[in-house]
């Protein structure tokens, strides 16, 4: 099982909250960064080492703003170059307002079988203010020509935890999202990003972060919610119908190879190498343009305690938890009595050789797995 993820990074417009690296959309740029995927997926053609990529995921940026045709000669270039003969998911992420019956058919030719569709809100002045290009009824039309066009595997993502979400439009937003029966559902609460425009608006004292008990409050309202309507919590903000978990996703938790391609691209090799690309579309095209590999990558290397605690908190993200027996014994003990206390308050709940966070800790899961960490 390994996972190739390829970063898109060219927008129309940029979110508000956004701090993904990406750049403005433009033609000429656009051509030079597909010639240079064209020579990393040569270059990295034997990063696997005998292991068969069996998912395939493109995001963003905004994957959806190029043309079919360029999405099927990446789709070929990657089939090709990796000896890939079958794929279990292939997922491109797609703003509502790009969707159109030609671009989902083209998709689909080259593979596809997997939207991910950034929906964030039903209320019009909600995007607006997040600098979306699209409204509510694009979101939702959209939504019914990827079904009409035989896409039965789609996820919708909301955002949470922002000033001006009233309960009312958060329980709106869930039910309207959960009327149209997406398979899976990503829900965020959103943050201030350094860099971001939100950022310089809660700086300058325009924006205000809502409390956490609000935001608390947000997500227990998402899990209820999602419970009621058939979806099973799986991850910390992800849910989906039994037997329809994001299978490329799963691979970052599980620590399974992952190669990142592509302007500030990550990649793993399910030991102890990560790996990050330039997040500079100009440098990486220059780079690559002059076979100059070196210039485009940093590595680096995890100690055995950066790996124990990187299985802590990957493992604790998933609501099945994560198996005592995968870790090193010596560094367990460690933590031994932190986890023993952690159970008693009911932080953590162990069961066998498994210890996971109850599904009413999750908002606060971040705060009971550095406690575990060394």
């Amino acid at each position: 099982m390994a996972g190739i993820y390829l970063h898109l990074p060219f927008c129309s417009s940029f979110c508000l909250y956004c701090d993904f690296y990406s750049e403005v959309n433009e033609s000429t740029l656009r051509r030079g960064y597909l010639d240079a995927l064209k020579a990393e997926i040569s270059e990295r053609a034997n990063y696997f080492a005998g292991v068969l990529p069996d998912t395939i995921y493109m995001g963003g940026g905004t994957p959806s703003l190029f043309d079919p045709e360029e999405i099927a000669e990446l789709a070929d270039l990657l089939r090709d170059g990796f000896k890939i003969t079958h794929l279990r998911e292939f997922t491109l992420e797609a703003n509502p307002d790009d969707i159109t019956p030609q671009k989902l058919e083209g998709w689909r030719r080259a593979g596809v079988d997997r939207l991910s569709i950034g929906v964030q809100s039903f209320f019009d002045d909600h995007l607006a203010w997040m600098r979306r290009r699209h409204s509510s009824s694009q979101a939702i039309n959209a939504f019914k020509m990827a079904r009409k066009a035989d896409y039965n595997n789609i996820s919708l993502d909301l955002i949470f935890g922002f000033e001006g979400l009233s309960e009312e439009q958060w329980r709106h937003n869930i039910e309207q999202l959960t009327a149209l029966s997406p398979e899976h559902i990503s829900c965020y609460q959103m943050s201030i990003e350094p860099g971001s425009e939100l950022a310089l608006l809660a700086d300058a004292g325009r924006y205000k972060e809502p409390s956490e008990e609000i935001c608390a409050d947000q997500y227990s309202i998402l899990q209820k919610l999602l419970e009621d309507a058939g979806y099973r919590q799986y991850e910390i903000s992800n849910f989906a119908r039994p037997g329809r978990e994001a299978l490329h996703n799963a691979s970052y938790w599980e620590r399974v190879p992952y190669l990142g391609l592509g302007a500030s691209a990550h990649s793993f090799d399910g030991r102890r190498c990560r790996y990050r690309n330039i997040a500079d579309i100009k440098s990486y095209i220059a780079a690559m343009g002059a076979n100059d590999f070196a210039q485009i990558r940093k590595e680096e290397i995890l100690s055995d305690d950066d790996i124990f605690n990187e299985q802590i908190m990957l493992g604790l993200r998933k609501v099945s938890g994560l198996s005592l027996s995968s870790l090193e014994s010596s560094r367990l003990a460690k933590i031994k009595p932190v986890l023993n206390h952690l159970t008693n308050t009911g932080e953590i709940i162990s069961e066998g050789d498994i210890i996971r966070i109850p599904a009413e800790r999750m908002f606060v899961s971040d705060g009971i797995m550095q406690q575990l960490f060394l």
